[in-house]
């Protein structure tokens, strides 16, 4: 039940960003693990920053204005702006934080 709600809340968030010119979670299904979704991030193209708070939430560095947008990884729920999340997806520690 509580994996339900889990998903519930993450349908609510703001969707998912075309421009791609800011840092992106991609969330992928809970039973994904944490390598596997790095793995499949990078495999799409992703630049990888770390993991997000959860270990099938995978925070990307945003793709260059010159290139296409990357294609959503195989297995991943969604691909949403980081921007406005206030740290809801993001595991950045303090240092990161104040930097």
């Amino acid at each position: 039940m509580s994996i339900v709600s889990v998903l519930v809340a993450l349908v609510a968030l703001p969707g998912e960003t075309s421009a791609r010119r800011e840092p992106v979670a991609i969330v992928f299904p809970p039973w994904v693990s944490r390598d596997e979704a790095v793995a499949r991030s990078l495999s799409a193209g992703y630049p990888v920053l770390r993991s997000g708070r959860s270990p099938f939430v995978v925070i990307a560095a945003p793709a260059r204005t010159d290139a296409a947008p990357a294609a959503r990884p195989q297995g991943a729920v969604m691909v949403l702006a980081l921007a406005g999340l206030a740290g809801c997806l993001d595991a950045a520690t303090a240092d990161q934080a104040a930097s």
